[in-house]
């Protein structure tokens, strides 16, 4: 059992990506292997999957392990056949080739994810039935200290601009736990301002799966 505080949490966007390398086959093991040719990776390596596997597709994951051809997926089980078909695992990794920092963050509020059910009731019986489907679309919005020079400002409102796809690390204080996430970010612009209160901006990530974390 531990416990991690937030103070001295900071925060980081990635300004680039490698280009794509392709993944022949992801192993159905716990930790899987993925065989990609000349992927760059070495362990510890945060990295993009694009992969046929929709519980992996779209997410930011860490190299446990390297050698040339092959990498070792860090606290990953893929041994579910149902969930992880074998023959349909091929697709890319792109390594992550930069990150800046975002600045003055001081709140980060969590929305979505909240499991969705379909509802039945045979008129046979008393009680209906709730069978879990999806989950609601995630996101997080970050508040932050309005600061437009700061370089993790302008990175992302470049890419809330461009509607592009970017990465966010989450790196608790004291050797604590890193936590990455994938997807849309948006800027608000226009800063937050009351009498006698610091003047704030707010951004709002909009994940394409959960976040991944490690310890």
């Amino acid at each position: 059992m531990a416990y991690e505080v937030s103070t001295g949490t900071r925060f980081a966007i990635s300004t680039g990506f490698g280009a794509p390398v392709s993944v022949t086959t992801i192993s159905n093991a716990a930790p899987p292997v993925i065989a990609a040719a000349a992927h760059g990776l070495s362990a510890k390596d945060p990295f993009l999957l694009n992969t046929g596997w929709e519980d992996m597709n779209g997410s930011i994951l860490r190299v446990g392990s390297a050698t040339t051809g092959a990498i070792t997926l860090e606290d990953e089980d893929t041994t579910d056949l149902i969930q992880f078909p074998g023959g349909s695992s091929a697709g890319t990794v792109r390594a992550i080739t930069g990150w800046t920092e975002l600045q003055q963050v001081s709140e980060i509020s969590p929305t979505g994810g909240e499991q969705q059910y379909a509802e039945f009731a045979p008129l046979s019986q008393k009680y209906g039935i709730k069978i879990p489907t999806t989950r609601s679309a995630m996101s997080w919005e970050l508040t932050f200290g309005w600061d437009p020079t700061l370089p993790g400002y302008k990175a992302a409102v470049n890419a809330s601009r461009a509607n592009r796809l970017v990465a966010i690390r989450m790196a608790l204080p004291n050797g604590g736990s890193i936590s990455y996430a994938y997807g849309y970010i948006s800027v608000q612009e226009t800063p937050v301002v009351a009498s006698n209160a610091v003047t704030t901006g707010k951004l709002t990530l909009s994940m394409l799966r959960p976040i991944k974390t490690y310890k």
